[in-house]
């Protein structure tokens, strides 16, 4: 049995409980609820599959009804850090295309992979769940190359726990991705490169988020100025890609 069976999976599960930890003495719950809601998740399903492993039927019932609410949780918490720091431009009727914009593309994309690239070695219904999931990912994936590239540039102010937790996100999505296409392409012939890659990314998102989540949240103004300083973000951003993009003309 390979190594990574249960040194990497034991690895994230005591860095689960780290960062649980961490949420529970910062009170990041309080600022970041749908990804605390997702930590917890996560490692009680992490517990109650550990406990099936034996059971190969009842594990892999638990595991596949169980995905569908870890992909909606993971989409939302990337979503909930994109909306903290871009929520001025909530403003604009056309940037609120963006994010849907690049879900579409990114399903777009999934479905001419697994047109193209279809899973071998592989029944009917196991090919529509790793479709299912791996269109997930790349939901995720697309958020965290939006997220980054909007804030590289408007000079977004880098923020610890936002940043972080979509960049995490984003190379666990990539590992898992990753691994689904080796696996499409090359079969059983990779199924360890393949069954390797995903835990290590998840490893590494963990890793990332604890570095972050070692901080306190710094309190938001709650004040009823809140509204002009939206306005006046939004109106710094805006001048920021404006010289973008006349930087880019030139």
């Amino acid at each position: 049995m390979s190594w990574s069976v249960w040194i990497v999976p034991g690895a994230c599960f005591a860095l689960e409980f780290l960062v649980l930890g961490c949420v529970w003495r910062w009170r990041t719950w309080r600022t970041f609820p749908v990804y605390s809601s997702y930590i917890v998740f996560v490692l009680f399903r992490g517990a109650l599959l550990f406990a099936t492993f034996s059971h190969p039927r009842v594990y892999f019932l638990g595991y596949w009804l169980s995905a569908p609410v870890e992909i909606l949780l993971t989409i939302l918490a990337v979503m909930e850090s994109f909306w903290r720091v871009f929520r001025s431009f909530q403003l604009l009727r056309w940037f609120r295309l963006v994010l849907p914009t690049a879900i579409c593309l990114a399903l777009g994309y999934s479905a001419w992979a697994g047109y193209h690239f279809p899973p071998v070695e592989t029944s009917p219904v196991g090919a529509a769940l790793i479709h299912t999931s791996v269109a997930s990912h790349y939901v995720v994936l697309s958020i965290a190359i939006l997220f980054l590239s909007l804030a590289t540039l408007l000079h977004v102010p880098w923020r610890i726990h936002e940043h972080r937790f979509v960049l995490g996100f984003g190379v666990a999505s990539l590992a898992f991705v990753f691994g689904g296409w080796v696996r499409a392409v090359f079969g059983s012939q990779a199924s360890a490169v393949s069954a390797q890659a995903p835990p290590v990314g998840y490893l590494i998102a963990l890793l990332i988020w604890f570095s972050a989540l070692v901080h306190p949240v710094a309190e938001q103004p709650t004040s009823s100025g809140e509204p002009v300083e939206i306005v006046d973000g939004l109106k710094f951003q805006l001048r920021n890609m404006r010289s973008f993009v006349r930087k880019s003309v030139q």
